[in-house]
C-alpha cells in the first residue's frame, strides 16, 4: 500500500516540450549520485509525466499547460520515517532544479 501526497505545485515559466524532457534527463544523470537511495527515472509514453522511483518512495511529476505538480508516493516504511524537514528539503531541491532549467 502506498500513501500519496502533493509535494509541490508551481507555475511554469515555459511550456513542457522535448527540450525540457531532455534537460530533465540530463540533470538526473548529472545529479543521481547525490541521491541517498538508488533511483530510476521513467517517463510516461504519451503524457508529460515522469516518475523518479526508489525502493521506498517515488516522486511523480506531471506538467500541465500552466504548472508543474510533484506528488510523493510513500511506502509504509517511508511514511513512518519521513519528516516535515525531509519534505522541505525535497521541495527545495525540486525548486532549485526547476529554476536552473527555467521551468
Amino acid at each position: 500500500m502506498a500513501w500519496n501526497e502533493t509535494l509541490l505545485e508551481r507555475p511554469l515559466r515555459r511550456p513542457f516540450d522535448n527540450e525540457t524532457r531532455q534537460a530533465i534527463n540530463a540533470e538526473y544523470e548529472r545529479r543521481k549520485h547525490e541521491m541517498p537511495l538508488p533511483t530510476e527515472l521513467h517517463w510516461h509514453q504519451t503524457e508529460p509525466k515522469f516518475t523518479l522511483e526508489s525502493k521506498w518512495l517515488a516522486f511523480v511529476g506531471h506538467f500541465t499547460t500552466e504548472k508543474l505538480v510533484v506528488h510523493a508516493r510513500l511506502s509504509l516504511a517511508a511514511k513512518l520515517m519521513v519528516t516535515d524537514d525531509h519534505r522541505r528539503q525535497a521541495r527545495q531541491v525540486i525548486s532549485e532544479i526547476a529554476d536552473s532549467l527555467e521551468l
